[in-house]
């Protein structure tokens, strides 16, 4: 847990903050706030799009 976002995830969960299931998936507080951040700022067309960059990448990792 040396990384940034391991201490932030740690911080959140200390705050009260809780993993969601998605699927079989676990989803850490950190990915939560911030997915609500981006969704705040650039909008839902743009977090559309990120989202959309961030599948394709994943399967073509695979």
């Amino acid at each position: 847990m040396g990384t940034l976002f391991g201490m932030l995830n740690k911080c959140l969960r200390g705050m009260g903050f809780s993993q969601m299931y998605f699927g079989d998936k676990i989803v850490e507080p950190v990915v939560i706030v911030l997915f609500w951040l981006l969704l705040w700022f650039l909008g839902i067309q743009a977090l559309g799009l990120v989202g959309t960059l961030c599948i394709i990448i994943i399967y073509i990792q695979k």
